[in-house]
């Protein structure tokens, strides 16, 4: 049975924000990819997209000696300057102390980045300023903070246990001072620009070291000094292997440069998929790092953490409060709950409480283990309690050994997986709507229960998701797809990926693109299961992004028919009108099949005036270029009176040369030249073409989600009406989505 979306309850906030505001959109920065300009001697942009409010940390440390773990820094506490630029700038800033890291207020869901003003935390909270970073927390240091970051490990992993001085970076002059890139840290300025800075000793980092590091080819060289090109005066850190971003910028003193520490800010905020939270403070078996030392058995659950930051989830630990725990204060913050074999009971309020934020559309996935080990058998009597008002429980009499679970039927989490490597373990009992998944023998081993507002995922093995075993057979896999399925109850969006090039699906333009704007959405990526989730849920919009091969096939394409003929909106990218130019989707969106897409060719706008070139990112060129090649661009194609062409290969249109169509009353948007292709940065505003593109179109798709005009896209003056509308609207709704996941916050 489908699961019916009916999140309108925020239509009238949304339409009350949307009328209330002005028309001008504010500026505003996205995350985006290393990018390198052309030379088209285009003026430099500075932040193109909407505004929101950064919440940042800036550590407060009056000791200033030094902590064993450096080796001989001068620091300070005088953060005045760049605290009053943030806040003028309408960003929030907090000043924690050493004793609040203590409380554990360092947390992703409460803070986005964090400040070392030229200090270093003190040795007895090192690692839980790590643990904000490591669950996908931003870091921006200055001068000798940098000293941490190395003995860390953020920096490069190779100088964990130590900080790194004399190896990667050093104190030396630098005075005069060049930028060596377009980025969105750097937006706001030219290659070769320069500033000033006194020319006392601050730190500054070997490129030539730093390149030496595994994680080399994450980072940009934003500055150097005018010398030596390898002597970095500002780097920026986008970490593939788990961890959130990080910018270092060689001092604050004297420091006029105003516009890049706010684009810093902007660009070190995370844009999460969703919010995860690991429950300490009921004292589960197994901890997540090596320092949980409350437990007793830390450090089991590091790599499964890291692949969900590295999927752009937070992910933070809910450790024990004296002002009560499992609350709805605290879990109203986050899209997941992970509960592991708890030591400590739950009070009869928590089970209400979680049990309420379920209902409400909070997740869950708990984890037991064999009530046969030791006495697991009181902790999945815990979980149950939790439980209890669902049909899914743990026997607390039953276990099992055996190596391989099996799944016995086709759910959306099974993605890419045929086993799942388990050791002993428990079973899980069903009943009513609860469903298993995998299963051995006679008992189910892992089960799930859709509530309508919130799911739950029950595990009866513990051990599967560890460091020791998650490599093991499709445990890796089924663990992401656990996240993705939870953490998207109330999407209203189905992405299909394929593109190659980024570090995983997760990481994409396209995916970038929908985090940016704030939008839950369910990912999937293999044609099968895309079908299984369309004929499973119902979703308000289709993004189809498919560079790649074997990509959408011919049975996904009919679903997908069905999908907009019953009036779904959809936005596609794909090269695959060529292998069927007769299926009746193309009709549908209003086009026919003309020739193959000549390779290396430009893509021109034909109407600079759609919301999609503008609206929320000014493009501000008359074309895109493709820079990376799949080896088949796409399609050009012949457009039917009832749909719309946009943008085409020649720079003025013509009859037969369409790329981008609008059709279907403005509700399906077709890109016969796959988006992908657009790694560059033609307009120069240091975004990649791609995300830029990904981000209009699907905020003009949205757009009418929330707010449906009435007329059709093909009426003279609709573009305009579109235009205006999402102006207004671009404001609007981020807002309303904000509110929708402030929940979340």
């Amino acid at each position: 049975m489908k699961k019916i979306k009916t999140n309108r309850k925020n239509l009238i906030i949304l339409l009350t924000f949307t009328f209330l505001l002005s028309a001008s959109f504010l500026p505003f920065t996205a995350n985006a990819y290393s990018v390198e300009s052309d030379t088209n001697n285009l003026t430099p942009k500075s932040s193109q997209f909407i505004s929101r409010t950064i919440r940042v940390a800036i550590y407060n440390e009056a000791n200033l000696t030094n902590p064993g773990y450096t080796s001989g820094n001068t620091l300070d506490n005088n953060y005045t300057a760049i605290k009053s630029v943030i806040e003028n700038a309408g960003h929030q800033v907090t000043e924690l102390t050493h004793a609040d890291i203590s409380e554990h207020k360092l947390i992703t869901a409460d803070f986005d980045v964090f400040i070392l003003a030229d200090n270093v935390p003190r040795e007895n909270i090192t690692e839980l300023v790590k643990e904000f970073w490591l669950g996908g927390g931003s870091v921006l240091s200055f001068d000798s903070a940098l000293a941490y970051l190395f003995y860390a490990g953020m920096m490069a992993p190779e100088s964990e246990g130590d900080d790194g001085n004399t190896i990667y970076w050093n104190y030396i002059p630098s005075s005069v001072n060049n930028f060596s890139l377009r980025h969105p840290i750097s937006q706001s300025y030219t290659i070769d620009d320069t500033f000033t800075i006194d020319s006392t000793f601050w730190a500054t980092i070997d490129w030539v070291a730093l390149q030496g590091s595994s994680v080399a080819s994450d980072f940009y060289k934003i500055a150097t000094t005018a010398g030596d090109s390898d002597e970095v005066t500002i780097v920026g850190y986008d970490p593939s292997i788990g961890g959130g971003r990080v910018v270092h910028i060689v001092t604050k003193e004297g420091f006029t440069l105003d516009d890049l520490l706010l684009d810093a800010i902007d660009w070190l905020c995370p844009r999460p998929k969703g919010r995860i939270v690991f429950d300490l403070s009921h004292y589960p078996r197994l901890g997540v790092d090596d320092w949980d030392d409350l437990y007793s058995m830390p450090g089991f659950f590091e790599y499964w953490r890291n692949e969900t930051v590295r999927r752009k989830y937070t992910f933070d630990k809910l450790y024990p409060s004296t002002t009560g725990n499992l609350t709805s204060t605290r879990l109203n913050k986050y899209d997941l709950l992970v509960i592991v074999s708890p030591d400590s009971d739950f009070t009869a309020s928590e089970a209400t409480t979680v049990s309420n934020w379920i209902n409400n559309g909070g997740s869950l996935l708990a984890i037991g283990d064999s009530p046969l080990l030791s006495d697991f058998a009181v902790t999945n009597q815990r979980i149950n309690t939790l439980l209890a008002n669902y049909d899914l429980e743990l026997n607390v009499a039953v276990g099992a050994s055996g190596l391989v679970g099996l799944n016995p039927l086709a759910h959306p989490t099974i993605e890419g997986c045929s086993n799942v490597q388990m050791g002993s373990r428990g079973a899980v009992n069903i009943t009513g709507d609860a469903h298993s998944l995998w299963e051995l023998g006679p008992h189910i081993n892992i089960a799930y229960q859709d509530t309508g507002n919130g799911r739950i995922i029950l595990s009866a093995d513990m051990n599967w998701l560890t460091d020791a075993n998650i490599a093991n057979l499709d445990n890796r896999q089924f663990g992401i797809n656990m996240v993705n399925w939870l953490t998207s109850d109330d999407a209203e969006v189905l992405l299909f990926v394929d593109e190659p090039d980024s570090p995983n699906y997760y990481m994409t333009p396209v995916s970038d693109a929908l985090n940016e704007l704030g939008i839950n959405f369910y990912l999937t990526y293999n044609d099968d299961y895309t079908n299984l989730s369309l004929n499973l849920y119902d979703w308000e919009l289709l993004v189809v992004d498919n560079p790649w091969v074997p990509g959408f096939d011919d049975s996904v394409l009919a679903t997908v028919n069905n999908f907009v003929q019953e009036g779904g909106r959809l936005i596609m990218s794909t090269f695959r009108v060529s292998y069927n130019p007769t299926h009746p989707l193309w009709a549908r969106l209003g086009f026919a099949f003309s020739l193959a897409q000549p390779g290396g060719s430009s893509l021109y706008i034909w109407d600079a005036a759609h919301a999609i070139f503008n609206l929320p990112v000014e493009y501000g060129a008359s074309r895109f270029d493709p820079i990376r090649d799949y080896g088949d661009e796409g399609d050009l194609l012949t457009v039917y009176p009832n749909a719309t062409a946009l943008a085409g290969y020649t720079a003025t249109e013509t009859v037969d040369n369409a790329n981008i169509i609008l059709g279907n009353g403005g509700k399906t948007l077709f890109n016969g030249y796959i988006i992908d292709q657009f790694t560059g940065d033609y307009d120069d505003s240091a975004y990649a073409d791609n995300f830029e593109l990904w981000v209009n179109e699907i905020s003009f798709m949205w757009a009418q989600i929330l707010f449906v005009p009435t007329g059709d896209a093909g009426i003279p003056g609709y573009d305009i009406y579109m235009v205006l509308f999402t102006s207004i609207f671009s404001i609007g709704v981020i807002l309303i989505i904000t509110l929708r996941k402030r929940r979340k916050y």
